[in-house]
């Protein structure tokens, strides 16, 4: 039975119509569907800034059609900067071997993954950058909170909700270590946790202070706080393919706990 594909006559969960793919068959039957989101992501990914995130269901034979129209729309999206790196992605469960198969067949590779590492304390003591002061950032009104979750995602940290952070701050092992240079506040770092575990949720470093070890710094300030209220082990997801997260991992010689994620990748 032929299929074809149709957009949606409108806004489809927030998204343009051009983004999103209905597989229709004959009948009219809706037999599979997909969408790209377009993410500028120089923070996370210096590299190759342009990271075009699709997802597509079910996954099989009848799936090839839909794969290229959304590669076809990826490629139009990415025009728009033509002089910096792109490409579209997926994600997948490790142990999901069907579905890396289908994508291994159209030319995606898996090598990029999200990683669960455990974080070792640096040798020495934990020291303040010169000119810098470390202070726990305030966050007791929503607003306090907002303008966080603000300043996160300016720096590519989009996964976290207001709900996440509050149900975070409950735990006994939250902080929100700032790192202030002349008054001005360049970087944070938030941990939570319970026992004797704790997670590093989030970190960043303003554009222009960036390579400096300022990162390293906040989180091993942050481990030596929590080491002194018993946690003995801190936890990390890692991105792969993020060049700022490699060198994290490599600054706290990161161990290797598990892979979560793998990502089906297309470089265009």
């Amino acid at each position: 039975m032929q299929q074809h594909l149709q957009h949606p006559t409108g806004l489809f969960q927030g998204m343009p119509p051009e983004n999103v793919f209905f597989l229709i068959d004959e009948l009219g039957v809706q037999n599979g569907m997909g969408y790209v989101v377009y993410q500028y992501q120089m923070h996370l990914d210096p590299d190759c800034p342009i990271n075009i995130y699709f997802h597509m269901e079910p996954i099989g034979d009848a799936s090839y059609q839909l794969l290229g129209a959304l590669v076809a729309r990826a490629r139009q999206m990415r025009d728009q900067a033509l002089d910096v790196k792109a490409r579209i992605y997926t994600n997948v469960a490790p142990g999901d071997e069907n579905t890396l198969a289908f994508f291994a067949h159209n030319g995606l590779s898996a090598e990029d993954s999200e990683r669960v590492m455990l974080l070792h304390m640096p040798v020495g003591e934990s020291r303040v950058p010169m000119s810098c002061s470390m202070d726990q950032v305030p966050l007791n009104t929503i607003e306090e909170q907002m303008a966080l979750l603000g300043r996160l995602q300016q720096n590519d940290i989009a996964h976290l909700s207001l709900m996440d952070l509050q149900r975070m701050m409950r735990t006994p092992h939250f902080h929100c270590l700032g790192l202030f240079r002349a008054g001005q506040l360049i970087g944070e770092a938030i941990v939570s946790g319970t026992g004797s575990q704790c997670e590093l949720q989030a970190v960043y470093i303003l554009p222009g202070y960036r390579r400096q070890g300022f990162a390293k710094a906040l989180i091993h300030r942050l481990m030596a706080i929590k080491s002194s209220e018993g946690v003995q082990q801190v936890l990390a997801h890692f991105l792969s393919r993020s060049g700022p997260q490699r060198g994290l991992a490599r600054a706290f010689q990161a161990e290797e706990m598990a892979v979560v994620t793998l990502f089906p990748k297309l470089e265009i």
